[in-house]
């Protein structure tokens, strides 16, 4: 089997299927620099004889192996949505840790398909019909390698180089859509039934193309003026880049919220959009952040979100003593509040006040002693017990 790779380091997704187990010896005798993600689910009873054979081949050729175990009653909600998060979010750690170029994922043309004809059957919007070769999610490249291949051709790949692979046995079921999909329509498929089908699919997805193409100068912005927001064309095609995998309907609902609402706000895990103070912003998702320092003299850094400096303006400084270490630093949450003079005061209802955006808001630091009491708000600045006018410490938002 052929398959398409640049001379780079990467880490591959297996599963123990044979799809997964295909890859990732056809990646292996290419002699690229590979390491292995296998998550077991804990979900069904031969979970464990997948991790041990992938574990197996992993020690029989010297690959790195990593496991992620995720168990069914720590899930709130939807566990196909949580396992998919919960996986990305662990092949991310590991490319950026561990400096790889991205990670590989066995989806294959059945997968492809079946993702195509599930998303006409549920009637969702979607920028690209069926699976990308590449894409980017949780900040890292997603590579498909084997979308020219389907599941029966990777099957015989492992039956003819002897390679140990589990059958999933809840694929067998019709409790999925995808499987009912699977079952019902492309396992009845010849493979140049498949193959009109697949050049259907490119041939919808290049109209798709030239509609991103032109919404696409729009992407690097943040910030929108109300009456140029609902002037870009293909608007919906401009959000779905956002948030994906939505019905028509939700985006029109959406788009009357914000025309109609004083005030919006949406989010998946990735973006955020909000209407607030007749503008529209849209900004990628902020990570809540922690720092702790011992003593005054480690406070003169700056951070990606702040500063900590020897001058600064009265709002953005404090005097510190030994009796308040160690002292920590993090993200603004809601139900904070400090002690003024005249009074607690909730910071949320001083950035509403001052007309701080959202997307400031989230990242805005917060100074608080060893006693979890805020201290330091740049902006409002020091709280009652720390009023000064010989301040030795400034933390300054960036």
């Amino acid at each position: 089997m052929k398959i398409n790779l640049k001379d780079n380091r990467y880490l591959i997704a297996v599963s123990g299927g044979p799809d997964s187990m295909a890859l990732l010896d056809i990646v292996r005798n290419k002699k690229k620099y590979i390491e292995v993600a296998h998550v077991n689910y804990h979900k069904r009873d031969s979970a464990i004889n997948d991790e041990k054979l992938v574990r197996r081949y992993c020690r029989k050729y010297k690959i790195k192996f990593h496991l992620l175990d995720v168990y069914p009653d720590e899930v709130k909600g939807n566990f196909q949505s949580y396992a998919r998060n919960k996986r990305y979010e662990f092949f991310s750690k590991l490319v950026k840790k561990n400096k790889l170029d991205g990670v590989l994922i066995a989806h294959h043309k059945d997968d492809h398909i079946e993702t195509y004809l599930m998303q006409k059957e549920k009637n969702i919007g979607v920028n690209h019909y069926g699976l990308n070769k590449e894409t980017i999610i949780k900040d890292i490249k997603v590579i498909r390698p084997l979308l020219d291949y389907d599941k029966k051709q990777l099957i015989d790949y492992c039956i003819t180089n002897n390679i140990e692979y589990g059958i999933d046995e809840s694929n067998l079921s019709d409790d999925y859509t995808r499987n009912r999909i699977r079952h019902s329509k492309i396992d009845k498929m010849s493979n140049s039934q498949k193959n009109k089908l697949v050049k259907e699919i490119d041939k919808e997805n290049r109209i798709k193309e030239k509609e991103i193409k032109i919404v696409s100068k729009y992407f690097d912005r943040y910030e929108f003026k109300l009456d140029e927001f609902f002037k870009i064309k293909y608007l919906i095609v401009f959000l779905r880049h956002y948030f994906p995998n939505k019905a028509d309907k939700f985006y029109m609902e959406m788009l009357r919220q914000i025309k109609e609402s004083k005030s919006y706000i949406y989010h998946n895990d990735d973006y955020y959009i909000v209407k607030e103070y007749e503008l529209i912003h849209i900004f990628k998702k902020i990570d809540d952040y922690y720092y702790e320092f011992n003593d005054l003299k480690s406070m003169n850094k700056s951070y990606v979100y702040f500063k900590l400096s020897k001058r600064g303006n009265s709002t953005q400084g404090v005097t510190l003593d030994k009796n308040d270490f160690p002292v920590y630093i993090r993200s603004f949450r809601n139900g904070d509040y400090i002690s003024m003079r005249y009074g607690n005061k909730k910071i949320n209802r001083f950035f509403i006040d001052n007309k701080i955006y959202l997307k400031d808001r989230l990242s805005w630091p917060i100074l608080f002693n060893k006693n979890d009491s805020a201290i330091l708000v740049p902006g409002i600045g020091c709280d009652i017990h720390h009023y000064s006018n010989k301040h030795n410490m400034f933390m300054i938002k960036l």
